[in-house]
């Protein structure tokens, strides 16, 4: 039996256990001599034995085949680079595509939104963990950028952007960027930008009116560069380790709050919120892995207390939602502070679906999911992890899919009432990293491989690349995640 429930039926937690994580390190390699120091496919030694159930529907060869298949299309299909910067290889500034047509129709970006800090993080942790997979991805010479030698040349370029646009409040990058203003709608692939060349460029802009931060995406931009260190040194043409650690000292001025010491939504809040922003968090980003890496590498702030706080969250909303019956293990897209603590808001505070498990919180279950991955037993506050939230939400999802099938799997109400649409190819990924994390289930992990979709509105699979930017980046990192390539900093 593998999966986090072996090991919790294995080991005695402890208080100073459960907190006892160390900071795998790495031997000498290549590095700063260009080449990656753990090319993919890497399964870190360093990680928990036993701590992932791994799919017996498919080989670890195809698992790898299917990542690297799907990271090929999104290469070819989602990079943008910036027209009114350097058009060299050592110059170029590059984001990766966040551009959704429902987005549009709702009013929420025009169709001159290319890329946001949210994909800029996705795509960062991307060419980290697919560094050494170039000659397997078959690129030819023209399919590389400038004349781009390989995954490292395409970070630092996405890595420019964000020292090129930072938030108007802070170093942190900005929420979203824009590109071309006078492109007609005509599909998700036309917005903002034009092919010159062979290469989607449009000149970027920092949005004026969303000129700030969100914490989540740079949270993720900060791992990257931890990920960055480790693959490659930070000897090189950028110093990752200290970009990292000067984005986290103003990730913690502008992004924690000076209270209750839980992640912001961004750095306007304390700018220019209101009370209501002050006291509210976006659920997906209290990523214990992430932050827990930050303590590792930057002791010059407490982000432990900030883990203490995330997992005092989470532990405060479940065990409110199991006294109302709901022990789906779901937590909302967003918390709200009410007068006696952490609560799922009355009503839509950022967005259309704030007290539900929708769009921001399908996240959860991946970004938990794979701290216990990583660090099985010894992720901080792993018994809160699995008990109050993964456990429960993976036997939902089981009864509920046993019942209704994979391709029902969409966002849901916190009493496990499903909304009046399902989202397969988005939900899906995130709770097949649940399972492998749970390993409750053999047959349950291997669904998720062996699915074949009834139509193509069903669930394509976890290496389908159809397009929507934001369900196939998750779907990537799942993809990594539920592989045993999600290694940490």
């Amino acid at each position: 039996m593998k999966g986090i429930a072996a090991l919790f039926s294995a080991l005695a937690f402890s208080a100073a256990g459960l907190f006892a994580a160390g900071c795998a390190t790495q031997a000498a390699g290549p590095g700063d001599a260009g080449l990656p120091r753990l090319p993919f496919p890497h399964r870190d030694p360093a990680g928990p034995a036993g701590a992932l159930m791994a799919p017996t529907a498919a080989t670890q060869a195809q698992m790898d085949g299917a990542i690297i298949d799907l990271f090929r299309r999104i290469l070819l299909s989602d990079l943008i680079v910036d027209s009114g910067g350097p058009q060299t290889r050592d110059g170029f500034r590059m984001v990766l595509r966040h551009f959704q047509a429902g987005e549009v129709a709702y009013g929420l970006v025009d169709v001159s939104h290319i890329a946001t800090s949210e994909s800029q993080g996705y795509g960062m942790m991307m060419m980290a963990y697919m560094a050494g997979s170039e000659e397997r991805l078959g690129l030819s010479p023209e399919d590389w950028i400038f004349g781009s030698a390989g995954l490292r040349d395409y970070f630092d370029a996405m890595l420019r952007a964000v020292l090129e646009f930072p938030s108007s409040q802070s170093s942190l990058f900005a929420l979203r960027l824009l590109g071309y203003r006078d492109i007609a709608l005509e599909g998700v692939s036309s917005g903002g930008y034009r092919m010159s060349g062979g290469v989607r460029s449009a000149p970027f802009a920092r949005d004026a009116v969303h000129g700030n931060s969100s914490t989540g995406g740079n949270m993720d931009i900060i791992y990257a560069l931890l990920l960055a260190d480790r693959q490659w040194g930070s000897g090189g043409r950028h110093d990752y380790i200290g970009i990292a650690r000067a984005m986290l000292a103003d990730l913690w001025r502008f992004c924690v709050h000076e209270d209750y010491r839980v992640p912001l939504l961004g750095d306007w809040v304390k700018a220019f919120g209101s009370p209501v922003h002050r006291g509210t968090v976006r659920t997906s980003d209290l990523m214990i892995g992430h932050l827990k890496a930050f303590r590792d590498a930057d002791p010059a702030h407490d982000w432990q207390a900030v883990i203490d706080a995330s997992l005092g969250l989470i532990a405060e909303i479940r065990s409110a939602q199991n006294a109302l019956g709901n022990a789906n293990g779901f937590l909302p897209d967003f918390a709200a502070r009410g007068a006696a603590g952490w609560e799922v808001p009355a009503g839509n505070i950022i967005e259309t679906d704030d007290s539900a498990f929708a769009y921001n919180a399908v996240r959860v279950p991946w970004r938990l999911g794979a701290a216990l991955i990583q660090f099985g037993a010894a992720a901080p506050g792993a018994d809160i992890l699995y008990g109050y939230v993964l456990r429960p939400l993976d036997d939902f999802a089981r009864a509920f899919a046993g019942a209704a099938g994979l391709s029902r799997l969409g966002p849901m109400y916190m009493d496990g009432t499903p909304f009046a649409w399902e989202d397969p190819n988005m939900f899906a990924p995130t709770f097949a990293v649940a399972a492998a994390a749970v390993g409750a289930d053999q047959q349950w992990v291997d669904a998720f491989w062996s699915y074949r979709p009834a139509s193509e509105w069903a669930f394509q699979g976890l290496g389908a690349y159809l397009g929507d930017t934001y369900g196939d980046y998750i779907r990537l990192l799942a993809l990594l995640a539920v592989s045993g390539n999600f290694w940490a900093p």
